[in-house]
């Protein structure tokens, strides 16, 4: 793909971080009514049954249930780093307090809480029906690593596409594959040479094997889904001089960037403790000045910064340059951004939480 699919797809990826894995999931929310990729918009079901609260069979409160391939629930990240959970015992007083709770009320009127409790079944660590505590699924979206892959793709150039992990590897799709091991021709006999890039970009495609796919970014930064005791995460430091147990690369071509929506582009006002005027233009780009815009259908003359964001409703990620005296780049994640909405709050990974209000 080019450098602006591979920047989106690496821009949507990371606004996906601490979202839930479920095998078979394409990024549907279990309460979402199929609002995952076009391929697979739905199949996961979100569990809130008073005839499932025997923390002895199949207890799960506000958990995900896959509906379509083999059949899981999501244990909720409950191991993920920091933990967001703990394993439990069908003994434990606050457990057994807890479900009582629950059982003099309709399932309407339970309350969500961070944390609630499941019997969690799929493949990986979390499968066996292990009892956990983990983060509730509502509202959450669930992936598989392959799922992750698609979803990624279609926000980032709008193509659908739904393969096996053994066929995103292979060329005909279009783009490079490379093999970091030597391989047999068909002849079987001669050995065809490991081969690798040389260098990353943004939405690299890396593989094990058959078993696990993922996205890496130009600077080697890891993004999967991983399990359904750990979710979406960003880890570690992929290297093409030590690539481990990722056994192919595949870059992808001839995808375009997808379509901008109307929304969120334009002005906003933005207050941290201080005020400043944020304008999000077409292809990802968005520029801040501390100047008020005289013309707000138009792009700052003078930009202070300039970043790329992704837009994933209720999700908006906009990643800024990085800027003298700065320890790394500047990160700020909208967590409320409804498509058509007026304001919006953000968490930043450096300065104080912001507020946004629309101009105009």
């Amino acid at each position: 793909m080019g450098p602006e699919v591979g920047r989106r797809v690496i821009g949507v990826a990371r606004g996906l971080i601490g979202c839930h894995y479920i095998n078979g999931a394409y990024g549907a929310t279990p309460d979402g009514g199929g609002d995952g990729c076009p391929c697979r918009p739905g199949g996961v079901k979100l569990i809130a049954d008073p005839n499932r609260l025997d923390p002895n069979q199949n207890l799960a409160v506000f958990a995900a249930e896959m509906q379509i391939k083999q059949y899981c629930v999501c244990a909720g990240n409950y191991y993920a780093s920091p933990p967001l959970g703990r394993a439990g015992s069908p003994t434990d007083p606050d457990l057994v307090s807890y479900l009582q709770s629950l059982k003099d009320k309709p399932p309407a009127e339970w309350q969500n809480d961070q944390f609630t409790p499941r019997r969690a079944f799929g493949p990986g660590n979390s499968a066996g029906g292990k009892l956990v505590w983990g983060k509730s699924c509502k509202g959450i979206r669930h992936f598989d690593c392959v799922g992750f892959i698609s979803y990624c793709y279609w926000k980032a150039s709008g193509n659908v596409v739904q393969l096996d992990i053994s066929a995103w590897r292979n060329p005909k799709m279009g783009g490079a594959v490379f093999n970091f091991r030597p391989e047999k021709e068909p002849d079987g006999k001669t050995e065809r040479p490991a081969k690798k890039p040389a260098g990353l970009m943004d939405g690299d495609i890396i593989i094990k094997a058959d078993h696990h796919i993922a996205f890496v970014s130009a600077q080697g930064t890891i993004y999967e889904a991983q399990d359904s005791h750990i979710g979406v995460t960003s880890s570690g430091h992929f290297s093409l001089g030590a690539p481990g147990e990722w056994t192919h690369l595949v870059r992808l071509g001839g995808a375009t960037v997808a379509s901008d929506p109307d929304w969120p582009l334009g002005w906003w006002r933005v207050w941290d403790g201080n005020t400043y005027y944020y304008f999000f233009g077409p292809n990802g780009v968005v520029q801040s000045t501390k100047t008020v815009p005289s013309n707000t259908t138009t792009a700052p003359a003078h930009p202070s910064n300039t970043g790329h964001y992704s837009c994933n409703p209720p999700h908006i990620v906009i990643t800024w340059k990085l800027v003298a005296g700065a320890p790394k780049e500047c990160v700020e994640t909208f967590y409320n951004a409804a498509p058509g909405c007026q304001q919006m709050n953000a968490t930043s990974n450096l300065y104080s939480p912001l507020v946004a209000t629309r101009l105009g």
